[in-house]
Parts: C-alpha cells; sequence; structure tokens
C-alpha cells in the first residue's frame, strides 16, 4: 500500500470510530511505530485529524453554536473530560480564596464538587452554579447580576460593572473553543467585555479546556493563549499544542482520563 492510500485508510478509520491508536496503525499497515507518528502528524499538518498521547482522534475545526436556552444542568450524562478537568482546577482553590467560576459545563462540575468545608468566596454570573453552591454553608457568592439570559446567566453592563468593583484571586474560565492563533473565543460578542473585565480583576487566571475544545474557533475572541497563567485540558490533546503552548510561558496541566 502507497502511504497516500495508507492515509487515506487512517482518516477513514478515524472517521468512523472517533481515535486511533499508534499501536492499531502498526498492526493495520505492518509499519513502525515512527512510521505511524509520522503519517499522523502529516495528517495534523493538514486538518485532518488531531494528535494525542499515543495516537490521535477526529477533528472539527469549528465549534457547534449551542442552543438559545442551553444550560449545564440539562446535560444528564457525566462528561469525564470535563469532570476530570473540574477536579484538577478544584486543587488549585485555597481557604480563603475569592475565586470566579466559569458559566460552562466545566465550571457546574466545579461548583458540584468543591468540598463542603471549603470557606471561600465564589463570584458568579449564573444562577444555576449559584443554586448548586447555595447549600454548601463554608461557602460565600457573590451573584453577578444584571439582564439574565435565557441560558441563566448574565454578562451586561450590570454585570461588568460589578465585576470591576472586586478583586479575585483566581479566576476558572472556559469558552467555547480555543486555539492558537485565535485564542479563546465565543459565539455571543455581549460576553466578551465581561470575560475581559473578569480576567483584568483576577491576580490568576486558569484556562478550563477539555481536549474537544481545543484547535477550533469561535466567532469572537475573548483572550489569547498568553493570557492564561494556567491552562488544564486533557490528555488526548495534541502533543504539538502541548509543545507550543510551553512556548509561549504558560503552565500546562494535563489530566488522565483513564484514571477519571
Amino acid at each position: 500500500m502507497f502511504m497516500e492510500e495508507r492515509q487515506k485508510d487512517i482518516i477513514n478509520k478515524i472517521n468512523e470510530t472517533g481515535r486511533i491508536l499508534v499501536s492499531e496503525i502498526q498492526g493495520y499497515y505492518q509499519i513502525s511505530a515512527d512510521c505511524a507518528r509520522r503519517d499522523l502528524r502529516i495528517l495534523e499538518s493538514k486538518g485532518l485529524l488531531q494528535r494525542t498521547h499515543g495516537g490521535a482522534i477526529a477533528v472539527n475545526p469549528k465549534e457547534i453554536y449551542p442552543t438559545p436556552t442551553y444550560n449545564p444542568i440539562d446535560i444528564k450524562e457525566v462528561q469525564t473530560d470535563y469532570l476530570a478537568v473540574a477536579k484538577k482546577a478544584i486543587e488549585y482553590i485555597q481557604n480563603k480564596d475569592v475565586i470566579y467560576i466559569t458559566t460552562s459545563l466545566v465550571g457546574y462540575y466545579m461548583a458540584e464538587n468543591i468540598p463542603e468545608d471549603m470557606a471561600i468566596t465564589v463570584l458568579t454570573n449564573s444562577v444555576t452554579i449559584a443554586e448548586a453552591l447555595r447549600k454548601k454553608m463554608n461557602l460565600s457568592v457573590i451573584l453577578l447580576g444584571g439582564e439574565m439570559s435565557h441560558r441563566g446567566h448574565c454578562h451586561d453592563f450590570y454585570t461588568i460593572q460589578m465585576v470591576k468593583n472586586i478583586r479575585m484571586d483566581k479566576a476558572f474560565l472556559s469558552h467555547a473553543a480555543l486555539s492558537l492563533d485565535f485564542g479563546a473565543s465565543i459565539h455571543d460578542p455581549a460576553g466578551v467585555e465581561f470575560g475581559q473585565a473578569v480576567m483584568e480583576n483576577s491576580g490568576m487566571n486558569i484556562g478550563l479546556y477539555p481536549s474537544k475544545k481545543i484547535g477550533k474557533n469561535s466567532i469572537h475572541s475573548v483572550c489569547q493563549v498568553k493570557d492564561y497563567d494556567l491552562l488544564i485540558t486533557d490528555d488526548n490533546v495534541s502533543e504539538d499544542f502541548l509543545i507550543q503552548v510551553r512556548d509561549l510561558g504558560v503552565t500546562v496541566e494535563t489530566v488522565n482520563l483513564k484514571g477519571a
């Protein structure tokens, strides 16, 4: 089989199953591990897949636009990659911290899993996350209000003015997509100024991005990758992405999904 034919077949297999391992490529085509990795590098450079530790996954370069009433609480099946990232993020919270928690699914998992005995102040512009935190007696919750969207969160002029008057130790942020060229991006332009205001008033900005969000672009850029102090993702992330992010001076933590 010619190299071009093999690479085309690799893409077909990934599109069928969503992923492929280097060891599987070796077995299918009787080639070395170095040759298999070279095939994956070539295919990734063409935007046809995303390399991971030990293999590759299918890639969709554009994030799907969420429904107007999307809310994390509506997702009944636990997303293990999002949960793993959320639990790793919680390890960076210390008693007496003042933190902001993102409105996204990973933020909702953080809110659900923050220990009951942790004495912190949490800022959120999500009524869903505020409700998840409400019964944790040692926590203080500041609900950043304004005109509420149909998704159950606020990010208008009044919300922005509130957050500008509060200094945070850490902000845990996640947006629709993250790429090296366009940074963190979202669908709704109304959220751009709010996200930037949070980052400006936070001592440490931590990006929470499961690997399925990485390498994609949405419509409106909020910040660049280098604006984060720390990124937390999972071990399905591209090796090249990790290298380039670390070259920017950003610390990256990857969580092992097998152990999650």
